[in-house]
């Protein structure tokens, strides 16, 4: 025999089957409807069926009675009953249904062909035992109530597994569904943009760990409205209904200029997709939308430096172009007259030669910025003196500061010899702190010493008898193109990239720069930097 997909039948229904039976005996006894009128024969079957019913209920037993042997058992029982106890043609013949349904559970068409030949076999034994022979009459009573039968349990176990297989299929699919649906959601979730989506009134449905790191939250968002969550402004400060965004949206729409405020003075830019979820039909509704967010922050950081440093470039170098052009203009007019004035012509010349150092000295240091801006994770890594380094300082610079009547000193630590880093920024950073110490003093000089400090870092520091900085613009110091309000300052040229370049060096050696200045006294820059610098600290 061949078994069905789910073999299993509910212990329950046959003992209550078989239960039922037994008190419906016991009924039927006492009310004088049984064929056999012997209480020990009748009371006896209802409580042998009883006892039956109770042993199946055991689970020592019930595992080792095979479905096949429990269905014979029920056949057999209720053969007995309908040809000895009570009448064949009884109600109790409709309790067949049961068994054919048992056997139809179990082993389909073949297990309904056995139980139907038994049933005609209790029919015709029955009436032949109870009537003392099988005639015409008993015979045309048999047969309408054997189609009736086989027609009625067909029937309902037809219904009944019809309906079994729908929810099986309905199970199967639900299954697919949450498959799909976890499926989904782990593609989602290892999404690294945030993902979120929502049914067709904005509740969130679903989202990722990139949104709760986004929204910066731990909590649950399913259920939840999207207005809650995602309290959106425009560029110009004035709120966004986000719900009427993705009402508005056809198809795909997409947004670039949208802040999500985290803070009383803080906020993310968000590049925010949105696409509509449709239904089948052509002419469905839109069932939900999905949200891709991205993180443009930084982005537009970068986007405003570019636009700002391109911005003041163009201004400083507008001031000394403007002035060698006329500088130029005035020596060519001069050179015109029938008698030039060649101090005048000498002067205009140099006027304008300065201004061209100025552009020269602005383009070096807009290339030293370039190189200073890469995140060169392969920077070479070099040995060296640092006594070497000073004494190249000393021998580039003394002459110049002694051009200006100014005396440079150097000093180094008889403790420190070799570190390794890189050279090349090394002697930049300590170039650039001369360099500015030098053209912002008048008088006195500059010092240039090395000291250890702690057993890992030295420090070099240069100092200045100069004009020194005010203390409300120490902070600045570092800051692109900044240059002092210093009336004393402002008189010497500068770009206002040297002291930002040496800041975006030192943070490539893992360096600390500092600033200890007063007003007419002088100023102190000063690096730390470790002694080794490793590999790994570059990553």
């Amino acid at each position: 025999m061949t078994q069905s997909p789910n073999p299993e039948i509910n212990p329950r229904i046959i003992v209550a089957s078989i239960a039922g039976m037994s008190l419906l005996l016991v009924f039927n006894f006492l009310t004088n409807q049984t064929f056999s009128d012997n209480p020990f024969l009748v009371l006896g079957t209802a409580f042998a069926i009883l006892l039956f019913a109770g042993v199946h209920l055991l689970p020592s037993v019930r595992p080792h009675v095979s479905k096949a042997a429990s269905l014979y058992a029920y056949h057999w029982i209720l053969c007995f009953v309908l040809i000895f106890i009570v009448p064949t043609l009884s109600y109790f013949l409709y309790i067949w249904v049961l068994l054919i349904y048992l056997t139809y559970f179990s082993y389909k068409a073949k297990g309904v062909v056995y139980s139907a030949i038994a049933l005609w076999a209790a029919l015709v034994m029955g009436v032949q035992y109870q009537d003392n022979g099988l005639t015409v009459s008993s015979f045309s009573k048999i047969v309408p109530q054997y189609i009736l039968l086989l027609i009625v349990s067909l029937v309902l176990t037809q219904l009944v597994f019809s309906n079994v297989r729908k929810r099986n299929d309905m199970e199967t699919k639900v299954d697919q569904v949450e498959r799909e649906r976890k499926r989904l959601l782990g593609l989602i979730n290892t999404m690294y943009d945030p993902v979120i989506t929502t049914d067709g009134k904005g509740f969130i449905l679903a989202y990722n760990a990139a949104a709760l790191n986004l929204l910066d939250t731990h909590m649950t968002l399913t259920g939840k409205h999207i207005r809650n969550i995602l309290k959106l402004k425009d560029a110009k400060g004035n709120n966004v209904d986000i719900l009427h965004e993705l009402e508005g949206t056809m198809n795909i729409q997409r947004r670039k200029d949208l802040v999500l405020p985290v803070g009383p003075a803080d906020h993310i830019s968000l590049d925010l997709s949105i696409s509509t979820i449709m239904g089948a039909s052509l002419f469905s509704k839109k069932e939900g939308y999905t949200l891709l967010l991205r993180d443009i922050t930084k982005e537009k950081s970068l986007d405003e430096e570019k636009d700002l440093f391109i911005s003041e470039v163009s201004h400083e170098l507008r001031t000394p172009i403007t002035i060698a052009e006329g500088e130029l203009s005035m020596g060519m007019l001069l050179v015109d007259k029938p008698k030039p004035a060649m101090d005048e012509i000498k002067e205009s010349v140099t006027k304008a030669h300065s201004q061209v150092v100025f552009l020269a000295d602005m383009v070096n240091d807009l290339t030293a910025l370039s190189r200073a801006e890469r995140s060169d994770k392969k920077m070479e890594i070099q040995t060296f003196k640092v006594s070497d380094i000073i004494k190249d300082v000393e021998q580039l610079y003394t002459a110049q500061a002694a051009k200006k009547g100014l005396y440079f000193k150097t000093s180094v630590d008889p403790k420190i010899d070799t570190i390794s880093t890189n050279k090349l920024y090394f002697k930049e950073i300590m170039q650039n702190f001369v360099t500015n110490a030098i053209k912002y003093t008048q008088q006195g000089g500059i010092t240039v010493a090395v000291r250890t400090e702690g057993p890992d870092d030295i420090v070099v520091a240069v100092t200045d008898t100069g004009n020194g900085i005010a203390k409300s613009e120490q902070s600045k110091v570092f800051d692109k193109f900044w240059r002092s309000e210093d009336s004393l300052t402002r008189s010497t040229n500068g770009t206002g990239l040297g002291l930002f370049i040496t800041a975006k060096l030192a943070r490539h050696i893992h360096g600390e720069l500092s600033l200890d200045s007063e007003l007419k006294k002088g100023s102190t820059f000063s690096l730390k930097v470790p002694k080794i610098l490793q590999n790994e600290d570059l990553k």
